[in-house]
């Protein structure tokens, strides 16, 4: 049961139970809320009891109309039955208290927090609300495999395919490439010593990314012609190099070579005189460059 206080909250009068209305400035006498266990009186903001300590809830925050008495009335055991007629109940004797906007909010928020830490406390907020599940460590390692395979799979695509299989281009006023025929096609039969030449011819120039190394030397003694390949930008795209010797005596020999790594070689046997080593790349996207075409003269010995 809820009382008036026993001071003027404006003036500091003295006031006595049940009025309305300050003696001393006029101003309005608001009842202060009651606990529900005890029946003593609360502060504004309290949110136990001083009495008895039972927790303050929202419905013990001040009435919206609250009917004054002339003095304070025990609490009856049973609830008496409502005995009032409807057209008394229908005219209330005194006008009901208002409550202030700021009022209203602060019992709303009192309501919202109490509820909250009564659902906490009866564990009965679901555990998707007070404590998120961690995504699984599983399907992390599933999402960084996947994006792995993905950056494996564009530096194949814009790396090494365009190395093994990109378009080459001609440049222009260079003799069109040559077509190497199927592999395991025999070799062209060698040319009649009467049309063979010993003069070196024109060479192509391989693209940027074609780029090749080859050396090419003949001993001065035993007179063996090696032929070495030692890299290159295209050394991963080029798939044969093809060797045509062709001596002082009209007779041609054919060697061919897979560059598989920088260093790889071979030899043919040159003569005393005059001779002509002629090189032709074979590369896997089906392009030709004549890459070497060398002269070795005869020289004479002197003495």
């Amino acid at each position: 049961m809820t009382a008036n206080p026993q001071t003027c909250r404006k003036c500091g009068s003295p006031v006595t139970p049940g009025m309305k209305f300050c003696e001393s400035c006029g101003a309005k006498i608001e009842a202060l809320p009651a606990c529900l266990q005890c029946g003593a009186a609360l502060g504004a903001n309290a949110r136990f009891c001083e009495s008895c300590g039972a927790p303050v809830s929202p419905a013990a925050a001040p009435p919206v109309t609250i009917p004054v008495v002339a003095a304070p009335v025990a609490a009856p055991v049973s609830p008496a039955p409502d005995t009032t007629s409807p057209r008394e109940a229908q005219s209330p004797a005194e006008p009901p208290v208002k409550e202030t906007p700021a009022e209203v909010a602060r019992v709303a928020a009192m309501a919202a927090t109490w509820s909250r830490a009564d659902a906490v406390d009866n564990n009965t907020i679901p555990p998707e609300e007070t404590d998120p599940k961690p995504p699984l460590p599983q399907q992390t390692m599933i999402l960084a495999g996947i994006l792995v395979l993905a950056l494996l799979g564009a530096a194949v695509y814009f790396v090494v395919l365009p190395m093994l299989s990109g378009a080459g281009t001609t440049p222009p006023g260079s003799v069109p490439p040559a077509v190497p025929g199927p592999a395991g096609s025999p070799p062209a039969p060698a040319p009649d010593s009467s049309t063979v030449t010993l003069t070196a011819g024109p060479t192509q120039v391989l693209p940027v990314n074609r780029d090749l190394i080859i050396d090419v030397e003949r001993d001065a003694i035993s007179s063996i012609i090696t032929v070495k390949f030692q890299g290159g930008e295209g050394q991963y795209a080029v798939r044969e190099l093809a060797v045509t010797l062709t001596r002082s005596d009209g007779t041609v020999e054919r060697k061919s070579f897979r560059p598989e790594f920088r260093g790889t070689f071979i030899t043919l046997q040159g003569t005393q005189r005059t001779d002509r080593v002629e090189i032709t790349a074979h590369f896997y996207n089906g392009e030709s460059y004549k890459v070497v075409d060398k002269v070795f003269e005869y020289k004479k010995r002197s003495g």
